[in-house]
């Protein structure tokens, strides 16, 4: 069958010799298609190609970007199967036989089409064809679906409703009992809400402390890949979808477009999705401008809130193709052999593995105080606290980028949540709470760090409002989430998820009540605390200092350049988490304000571009 396509495309001369015998051999290395191997290497168009196709097959061609199909034999019902099987109803002959247009004629293909409509013909199109005139008839219900499914199907699971009835009669009582007992007995209330705040800080800290040992002590997978993806036989490779949302980063577009092809993976078995908004002019022009090769689709997100990345994801997901799905933001620079990795780690790990998790961190550490702050509070996060929780079976809250799961899982969960501005964060909760584990891979993604004190806080805050909506959508059944987690698991989520922002709200009043105490500044008559208010206040504050410190020195030993900068950086990092508690509160104005609002990360701005730490 390739021999008989290769002399077509030959015969009409699309293209040469050489490129024939070119292809013919990465065909024979990595198992592709021969057609999808002439695209992807630049060498064909979709149009040639698929015309060669049908007249090999001996099917008429038609062109349903100058010849669309009749709108009314089109139903809603079946979008997937047409995006899925790359097959539709295309129009009727003049003797009202049906004429169904598709990508690969196949005897499975032509009996799905006999039992779906009956007796029909056929014609040969491009997958290019398929997918625009779907989306040109279904727009509309395919950007509803973006925005709707999860909360269509497990509306308890979506944040599209910030908080639930019960929630909000349980805030109010709180509010009103607490109110009740500061006029009732002030000074008690006051000593009670003071303690129960500073026991549940020190207890936050106590439980980072113990995961950041166990991840400290964690087995690392090994350093040297080259016997494993040794194993790994580029035409047992499956096709790999890769999502890259971006919104108004036109200067992104090149770095991006070059990390992608650095990737070693077969390229005609990348399937690289530019998700755009459909009103971003100016990118789309770029990116078309670049010419990306065939690997590379631009899908256009039409308009629609909430605009957040996972509403673009989820709209791009209609047209993946791959087995696997991944996310790589636009600022990213993944280490080209991870998607190989991500491969071998699905096939040797244990099947309730669903998910894995790639290290990340920041290529423009250098560039000034905050962006070390920044780095050294990822190595630890990505290099000790999450594969922490990995070892001890508790959720892992991913990350915004290079998370790795099968595309059929990622349907089924329900995708990811538009409503949620942490939607990984809250896809790793969903996981473990539906049973499945997430696994660290070694590998690792740079990225560019904010490097300006509000291009930080809107970064942050949008994080905090996610972990915020994170806990709060998957509180609403406490009972439910504790079966399906367990006590370790239950505890664990709510301590690094939901008593690490409390905490972060709750420092600066702690520590200014204490600071007006201790001045002489009391706000009752004989009001004093406690002594062992005062030695508990005295731990937090000893023992917050002491663990970070330890958390940032130990990471700034990762560091092989400049390593007094970064050291001086971890000798100041309790100052940096005095920004956390500003964070917090513009988080949770917005929590009540403005749900759903997504504060854009603006790239393009580092000065510097190091190597990633080590270990």
């Amino acid at each position: 069958m390739a021999a008989r396509l290769g002399e077509i495309l030959l015969r009409h001369e699309a293209l040469g010799q050489d490129q024939l015998d070119g292809a013919l051999v990465h065909q024979s290395n990595s198992g592709g298609r021969l057609g999808e191997v002439l695209i992807a290497q630049g060498v064909l168009s979709y149009l040639a190609l698929y015309r060669a196709l049908a007249e090999q097959q001996s099917l008429p061609f038609v062109n349903l970007l100058t010849d669309p199909p009749d709108e009314f034999l089109l139903k809603e019902d079946m979008i997937e199967h047409y995006l899925r099987l790359q097959i539709l109803p295309w129009r009727r002959a003049a003797g009202g036989r049906l004429l169904v247009a598709l990508c690969n004629d196949s005897a499975a293909l032509r009996e799905w089409a006999f039992a779906q409509y009956g007796d029909v013909d056929f014609l040969m199109t491009s997958p290019l064809d398929i997918r625009r005139a779907v989306e040109t008839r279904f727009t509309g219900e395919l950007e509803a679906h973006s925005r709707n499914y999860l909360w269509q199907k497990l509306p308890f699971a979506s944040a599209r409703a910030t908080f639930m009835p019960s929630q909000v009669a349980l805030i109010n009582v709180f509010i009103i009992g607490l109110a009740a007992a500061m006029m009732l007995a002030p000074q008690l209330s006051l000593l009670v809400l003071f303690g129960a705040c500073h026991i549940i800080y020190a207890l936050t800290m106590v439980f980072k402390a113990i995961i950041f040992m166990v991840g400290a002590g964690f087995a690392k997978i090994v350093k040297d890949w080259s016997r494993e993806l040794a194993m790994l036989d580029d035409a047992s490779l499956p096709i790999y979808t890769v999502l890259v949302p971006m919104y108004r980063e036109p200067e992104s577009l090149a770095g991006m477009l070059k990390a992608m092809q650095a990737m070693e993976y077969p390229i005609e078995k990348l399937d690289i999705k530019l998700v755009l908004e459909a009103d971003d002019e100016q990118t789309i022009a770029t990116a078309i401008a670049l010419k990306p090769s065939y690997q590379f689709e631009i899908i256009r997100v039409p308009p629609g809130k909430p605009r957040t990345k996972p509403r673009a994801c989820n709209y791009a997901l209609h047209f993946a193709r791959g087995e696997f799905v991944t996310v790589f933001d636009a600022d990213d620079r993944p280490e080209p052999l991870q998607l190989k990795k991500a491969v071998y780690a699905f096939r040797t790990l244990p099947a309730n593995v669903a998910c894995l998790q790639a290290r990340l961190n920041y290529y423009n550490a250098q560039d000034n105080l905050l962006t070390r702050f920044f780095a050294l509070e990822y190595h630890a996060l990505f290099n000790v606290l999450l594969p922490g929780l990995q070892y001890l079976g508790i959720p892992l809250p991913l990350g915004g980028t290079s998370n790795h799961i099968a595309l059929s899982r990622i349907r089924e969960l329900g995708e990811w949540d538009p409503y949620n501005v942490t939607e990984d964060a809250d896809l790793g909760v969903r996981l473990s709470a539906q049973g499945f584990r997430t696994a660290m891979i070694d590998s690792y993604t740079m990225e560019e760090s904010p490097n300006t004190l509000v291009a930080w806080l809107r970064q942050r805050s949008r994080w905090i409002k996610g972990y915020m909506q994170t806990w709060l959508v998957h509180m609403r059944a406490p009972a439910k989430l504790y079966r399906t987690l367990g006590l370790r698991g239950f505890l664990g989520f709510q301590f690094f998820v939901g008593l690490s922002t409390f905490a972060f709200l709750t420092a600066p009043l702690l520590w200014a009540a204490v600071l007006m105490w201790g001045m002489g500044f009391n706000w009752f008559e004989d009001f004093a605390y406690p002594d062992w208010l005062l030695w508990l206040t005295g731990f937090n504050l000893v023992f917050n200092i002491l663990t970070n410190w330890i958390f940032s020195l130990y990471s700034a030993g990762a560091y092989p350049y400049n390593p007094l900068g970064m050291r001086i950086a971890a000798l100041l990092y309790p100052l940096y988490l005095l920004l956390h508690s500003l964070a917090s509160y513009k988080a949770l104005w917005q929590l009540i304000f403005r749900p759903h609002f997504w504060e854009k990360t603006m790239h393009g701005r580092a000065r510097s571009f190091v190597a990633p730490p080590i270990g």
